[in-house]
């Protein structure tokens, strides 16, 4: 998606009321901007809520919350804010990334806009510092330090009108005396008007033996890769990097739009115990060629105020554990699904991933919750489209609809982050988790 269709959001908000109401009585002053709303709002939105990011408005402030007070209200009610487009009632709910609000932060922001968004002691918020747009890695703070390298792409000039650009570029590893594993990878635009135009990007190295792999991906909504603690990516000195880029032209002035990589390493010597775990792509459009053997499926086709459905199918061939899953699909995607029907022909749904082509989030199980499955397993994805003029997002439903890389077109993939198993690995993991289930379940009945 492109961070200029997010503006698309500014007409609902001007929707929203400028007056707040009478003002709020001593009863409600109780639950003011200070105390209580603008620690949930700094930890929770500001990261997209602010110049450069990926939200329409800021809300750095008291003076920029409050003209959205309703709005604010009504989205975190409905749940689309913070972002979180998994279906809630089925499947897998343990994510190491859930963003959402408890039930509690809710009830807060509610009460504030019912009392008429009272400020609080503003003089008593701590200052509110944000690193500048280049320096602001989102993970540094995870690993107490900012990469250990950063990788440029080559400038790009997006003009400032047309069609979708995409560029790919090569450049080489560049700081590395030897070959290291990669803990982490994190992708974003090296100032606020890269951002402002860039739609996705896919970066992938290839080694000294000629084999490529995928570093890492990125879009608004997803920035970052942190592999499993007992995996890596092995990265060698001047190794070739390939960008595949896509940007859309912002409308107003040309951009010279450019990316960084940054990679946390982990300490000199180390080898994981279980090798590269790394994302791939599992197609079910099979108009790309070389990648249909992924997943088998069919051609895009949704016809005008119709809906389409699509379903592909992936074999394994040996055992697989998934620690991540993210959809990719265009503006008249609606869903996707992803299913394992088990060799002795059990049949689990372990996700349905709602697409909003907003926003695109990578799901991150917990790693007790990471899915398991045996050589043999039938990975099954199904996705669905809305061409319809309940889509919100549908730019023209009286068009036929195809595959192709447009945004105005069609496609749908699910990146899958995926480990690799050995036979007697993915015996010891399935006993280990088992192990964790008794060990629970006894400490479970112990306190009950």
């Amino acid at each position: 998606m492109s961070g200029h269709a997010l503006r698309l959001l500014v007409a609902v908000v001007l929707l929203a009321p400028a007056v707040l109401g009478s003002p709020p009585s001593a009863a409600a002053q109780e639950v003011t901007y200070a105390d209580h709303v603008a620690p949930i709002i700094r930890e929770r939105c500001v990261t997209c809520h602010r110049e450069g990011g990926a939200a329409p408005m800021p809300l750095l402030t008291y003076e920029d919350a409050r003209p959205y007070a309703p709005l604010i209200r009504a989205k975190v009610e409905s749940r689309e804010m913070p972002p979180w487009f998994m279906d809630r009632t089925m499947g897998i709910q343990d994510f190491v990334n859930d963003p959402s609000l408890t039930g509690e932060e809710i009830a807060t922001i509610a009460r504030w806009v019912d009392a008429g968004a009272p400020p609080g002691d503003l003089d008593a918020l701590p200052p509110l510092e944000l690193a500048a747009w280049q320096e602001a890695w989102r993970l540094e703070e995870e690993f107490g330090r900012p990469p250990d390298l950063v990788l440029r792409s080559i400038p790009h000039a997006v003009p400032p009108t047309g069609q979708d650009q995409w560029p790919n570029q090569w450049t080489r590893v560049e700081g590395l005396t030897e070959p290291r594993w990669a803990r982490a990878v994190e992708i974003k635009p090296a100032d606020a008007p890269s951002g402002y135009v860039f739609h996705h990007m896919n970066v992938r190295s290839r080694s000294p033996d000629g084999r490529s792999q995928l570093l890492s991906h990125s879009n608004v909504g997803k920035w970052y890769d942190i592999y499993p603690e007992d995996t890596g990516r092995l990265i060698h000195p001047d190794e070739e990097l390939v960008w595949d880029m896509h940007f859309f032209p912002l409308g107003d002035r040309e951009i010279e739009a450019q990316a960084l990589l940054g990679v946390w390493l982990y300490p000199p010597g180390y080898e994981p115990d279980l090798g590269s775990g790394v994302e791939e792509i599992f197609y079910i459009d099979t108009e790309l060629p070389n990648l249909t053997d992924k997943l088998r499926g069919q051609e895009v086709m949704i016809p005008p105020n119709g809906y389409a459905t699509l379903q592909g199918y992936h074999v394994l061939d040996r055992p697989l554990r998934i620690h991540s899953a993210q959809i990719h699909m265009h503006q008249r995607g609606k869903s996707m699904t992803l299913e394992a029907l088990y060799p002795d022909g059990r049949r689990e749904l372990l996700n349905r991933l709602l697409h909003n082509h907003r926003w695109l989030t990578t799901y991150v199980y917990e790693e007790h919750a990471r899915p398991l499955l045996p050589k043999g397993t039938v990975l099954i994805l199904t996705a669905q489209w809305d061409n319809t003029t309940g889509n919100p997002n549908n730019p023209d439903p009286n068009q036929w609809v195809f595959f192709g890389r447009r945004t105005v077109d069609e496609m749908s993939h699910m990146w899958i982050g995926t480990t690799w198993l050995e036979e007697e690995e993915y015996e010891r993991l399935v006993e280990e988790r088992e192990q964790e289930v008794r060990e629970r379940e006894i400490a479970e009945a112990a306190g009950g």
